[in-house]
C-alpha cells in the first residue's frame, strides 16, 4: 500500500530490519497540533505524495487469487513506520481491511466523500462494497494492519456487523501481527488455513470491543438487498420498498438518515465497484460485466460507466486503479 527503497518480496520480510525512525517529535503530539494536521488534509488529489516505509516489517501472500480451500485468507499483515502522505492502492481490490495507529495520525475516507482521522486508541475498518483512500497524516507515523480476501471475507465481516468506519479500541494487537506476520510465511495450503485462523480470530475480537452504530433494520436489511442482488436490472428503490413493505419516500428518508448517503446512491457505489474490480481483474466482455452489474443493454452501461468514471469501459479496464 506504500512504497519503500525495497521492493516487497512475495511472502517474506522487507528488506529492513524492524526499527524506530530517528523522527520521534514527530510522534509526541498535542491535540492541538493533531487538528491542525487534519486540517491540513485536502481534498484527494495526486499532489498528496506516497507515503513511504521508514522502518518496520510487512509480509504478504504471493500475488495471486484467493487459495482454493481458504475462503477467508490472510492477504498481508504489516507493523511498519510510514512517512506523510498517501496510500496507493490495494493489489487484491476485493479484500478486508483492519488498521491501527500506534503513534502519529492517519485519516480514511469513505465513498470518496466523508473522510475520518484515527491515532492511538483506534481502529479503521475497510470493506470493499464502498470505494476508500487512506493517509499517514503525521512526517511519521507508527501503523499496523492485516487484510483478508477470499469469497467469504466480506460477507463474514458483515454477518459480525462490522462496518466500514472509525472506532474506540484500546491499545493495538501488535503481537497478534506479528503472529499473523508469521504465519504467512509457510504457503503451503496447510499453512494458509492456519495463518487465516489467525486473522479470523482477530475479527471475532473486533466484534467484541467494536460497537457499531445500531442502524435501524429496516436501512440494514435494504443494504443487504443491495449488496446481495445488485446484478439484478429489476433492483430499484421502488422495488427495494416495496420487498420491504415501506413507502419510497419514507424508505429513502430513513436509509439517508442513518446511513449518510441515498438508496440509489448506494447501489450505485456497489454496483461501480463491481465494474471496476470485472474490468480491470476478468477478462470477461463488456455484455458480461453489464450483465453482472444489473444493466440489460451493454451501451447503456457504457453511458453510465462514462458518466461515474469519465472513461468507456475500455479505458477504464486498462487505466490505473483510483487513488
Amino acid at each position: 500500500m506504500c512504497k519503500d527503497d525495497a521492493q516487497p518480496r512475495h511472502g517474506k520480510e522487507l528488506g529492513y530490519s524492524f526499527c524506530r525512525p530517528r523522527v520521534q517529535g514527530a510522534l509526541d503530539r498535542s491535540d492541538g497540533l493533531r487538528r491542525e494536521l487534519m486540517n491540513a488534509i485536502k481534498p484527494p488529489d495526486n499532489s498528496w505524495p506516497v507515503a513511504r516505509r521508514v522502518g518496520g516489517v510487512a509480509v504478504e501472500r504471493p500475488r495471486d487469487d484467493p487459495p482454493r480451500g481458504v475462503p477467508i485468507a490472510l492477504r498481508t499483515a504489516q507493523h511498519v513506520f510510514v512517512s506523510r502522505g498517501r496510500f496507493e492502492p490495494a493489489w487484491s481490490k476485493r479484500i478486508v481491511l483492519v488498521e491501527w495507529a500506534i503513534s502519529g495520525e492517519a485519516a480514511m475516507s469513505l465513498g470518496g466523500a466523508q473522510r475520518l482521522s484515527f491515532g492511538p486508541g483506534e481502529v479503521a475498518i475497510y470493506l470493499p462494497s464502498i470505494p476508500m483512500r487512506f493517509w499517514a497524516v503525521a512526517p511519521v507515523s507508527e501503523m499496523c494492519w492485516f487484510s483478508l480476501d477470499g469469497p467469504s471475507a466480506d460477507p463474514f465481516a458483515m454477518e459480525l456487523d462490522l462496518r466500514p468506519g472509525v472506532y474506540p479500541y484500546g491499545p493495538a494487537p501488535v503481537e497478534q501481527i506479528h503472529e499473523m506476520m508469521e504465519g504467512l510465511k509457510d504457503h503451503t495450503i496447510q499453512g494458509r488455513r492456519r495463518a487465516s485462523l489467525l486473522a479470523i480470530r482477530m475479527l471475532y475480537q473486533l466484534a467484541d470491543v467494536v460497537r457499531t452504530p445500531e442502524v435501524p433494520s429496516v436501512a440494514s436489511r435494504a443494504q443487504q438487498l443491495i449488496e446481495q442482488e445488485f446484478a439484478d436490472p429489476e433492483l430499484s428503490v421502488a422495488s427495494i420498498a416495496e420487498r420491504l413493505n415501506y413507502h419510497r419516500v419514507s424508505l429513502s428518508r430513513l436509509f439517508h438518515r442513518h446511513t449518510g448517503t441515498t438508496l440509489i446512491d448506494y447501489l450505485t457505489q456497489v454496483r461501480l465497484q463491481e465494474a471496476r474490480a470485472l474490468l480491470q481483474h476478468t477478462p470477461d466482455k463488456i455484455a458480461q460485466v453489464a450483465r453482472k452489474c444489473g444493466f440489460r443493454e451493454p451501451s447503456y452501461f457504457c453511458r453510465w460507466l462514462r458518466k461515474h468514471t469519465g472513461l468507456p469501459p475500455g479505458q477504464l479496464r486498462s487505466a490505473p486503479p483510483p487513488l
